[in-house]
């Protein structure tokens, strides 16, 4: 099995950073907020729902569930997206936590959502199982995954770039692909032995808006652990070619108004039930 240490402690220590923290929220608000609102579709969100937000972030799902009268708990590793959470969704109630080991007793929740967590889980099938544990018999999980290499959008784009342009001897750390579980190849079988039945995947066509084309290499490197771990890391001369490469493609490829450039970050929603 990989030994996935080092991304653990890369994730932990880099969503530690209120900046980055702040950085996602800012960046990747419109996406986030278009994903979430099918999250809350498919766990049925409403008055009589007990609802778990796990990886809550900066709150943007949570604050969904509470529009639709849900009770709402959300839980995160980080303490600065806790501390946005919080901010943004006062009515809910925020902890800090492990969602490989969670703390809340068996069959609490009615719903858990996961706004693009699960990729940031160094065993996926394990947290998946966790998720479970936590769920009513019956209950409904939904959670979204970027589309990444070959996808038409801003992730498509960037792993085309790095590919391209970047230091090849410049690496992350062993742990899970980010995007895996947007072929349903992987994700109904992984879901599947988690402990859930009724998988399905479902596309989102959600986007980011930047107000200059060059802003997109910005969007990751001030909000995505991962991007910004491996773009940071490259000679000045790479960056600016990385840069340059993402600002022809959203000049080029982006819709374009007076807001600035929405640049398409197309996404998968996975929902399944916890076998009764």
């Amino acid at each position: 099995m990989t030994d996935t240490a080092d991304f653990e402690i890369m994730e932990r220590q880099g969503w530690a950073d209120p900046s980055i923290a702040k950085g996602y929220a800012d960046g990747f608000e419109m996406a986030t907020r278009l994903a979430a609102r099918k999250l809350a579709d498919e766990v049925a969100a409403g008055p009589n729902c007990k609802a778990l937000d796990l990886c809550t972030g900066h709150g943007v799902v949570a604050a969904e569930l509470v529009a639709r009268g849900s009770d709402v708990t959300g839980l995160d590793f980080s303490e600065p997206m806790i501390e946005l959470a919080q901010s943004a969704v006062p009515t809910a109630r925020f902890v800090q936590g492990d969602a490989m080991a969670m703390e809340f007793p068996d069959h609490t929740f009615d719903a858990v959502t996961i706004g693009f967590g699960v990729p940031h889980f160094p065993d996926p099938e394990r947290g998946l199982r966790e998720v479970n544990r936590v769920l009513k018999p019956g209950g409904r999980v939904a959670f979204s995954i970027w589309r990444g290499k070959g996808s038409d959008g801003a992730f498509g784009w960037l792993f085309d770039a790095v590919e391209r342009l970047a230091d090849p001897s410049i690496s992350l750390p062993a742990g899970p692909d980010a995007h895996m579980l947007v072929d349903s190849g992987i994700a109904k079988p992984m879901v599947e032995n988690a402990g859930f039945d009724n998988v399905r995947l479902i596309n989102v066509a959600s986007e980011l808006c930047v107000s200059d084309p060059k802003m997109l290499f910005d969007v990751f490197v001030g909000g995505a652990v991962r991007a910004a771990s491996l773009l940071k890391r490259q000679p000045k001369e790479r960056r600016d070619a990385i840069r340059a490469d993402l600002a022809t493609r959203v000049q080029a490829e982006a819709n374009k108004d007076i807001r600035g450039y929405f640049v398409p970050a197309p996404s998968v929603v996975i929902t399944a039930s916890s076998q009764a």
